[in-house]
């Protein structure tokens, strides 16, 4: 029997009621259909949206062409760039990959809220801080652990971003290809097929239904000797 969703801080969940509505009536609420761009690598952003339902991708193009997936956002978290306010360029892609409902806020509407309303100035903060700090780790983690350490954190990420306790195990409330994790990893999706297999061996997790379930997550942590960074950290 499914137990409870893992419980994780997000942008919108850390404002006052009060200051939740407020927010509110500063954005325009937009439905976006799965496939719509919401920005570019390389635009200049004016705008950064609150998704209220659905899922937006944000990825890169690497060098020599391909798609590199970077974060996953849902419900109550923030899309847009540290970027938004010091004028510099986008670094990522956004793309909705689930029927979304968004709310859109202009960036100079914003810093007029932020003059006023320390609250929502401050959630704003964290928000940037902690955005920053995932992809450096990520990317950390890519660079310093290669494919298969990589591939482990990524399960953690999704696990502590998507995760739903159940008796045995977390399952990973996402369905994701072999494909769809290689592109968050850099690599092919024969390699992740292997690694999938390794651990399905070891019974470290299992597939139901397209969907990962993790039975030891702490194999995982014990390869990549994780610390007690704050679980907001380390997501997708």
């Amino acid at each position: 029997m499914k137990k409870k969703q893992l419980e994780m801080k997000r942008f919108f969940n850390e404002l006052s009621d009060e200051n939740q509505q407020l927010l509110l009536t500063y954005g325009l609420e937009i439905k976006a259909r799965t496939g719509t761009f919401l920005f570019y690598e390389g635009d200049f952003p004016e705008h950064v949206y609150l998704v209220r339902s659905g899922k937006v991708r944000l990825s890169k193009m690497t060098a020599d062409g391909k798609e590199f997936s970077v974060h996953l956002k849902q419900k109550d978290e923030l899309v847009g760039e540290v970027g938004l306010f010091n004028e510099m360029s986008i670094s990522v892609t956004a793309e909705v990959i689930e029927d979304a409902v968004l709310v859109r806020f202009d960036r100079h509407m914003l810093e007029g809220l932020f003059r006023e309303n320390g609250e929502i100035a401050v959630a704003f903060m964290k928000w940037f801080a902690r955005h920053t700090q995932s992809t450096q780790a990520k990317f950390r983690d890519l660079i310093l652990c290669g494919k298969t350490g990589a591939f482990y954190s990524t399960l953690i990420r999704f696990s502590n971003s998507y995760g739903v306790e159940e008796d045995n195990g977390i399952l990973i409330n996402v369905q994701l290809t072999n494909q769809d994790i290689a592109s968050y990893i850099g690599t092919t999706r024969e390699s992740v097929n292997r690694m999938l297999n390794d651990l399905k061996k070891s019974d470290v997790l299992s597939m139901k239904d397209g969907y990962i379930i993790l039975h030891n997550i702490d194999f995982l942590k014990d390869y990549l000797h994780c610390g007690d960074c704050p679980v907001e950290i380390c997501t997708i």
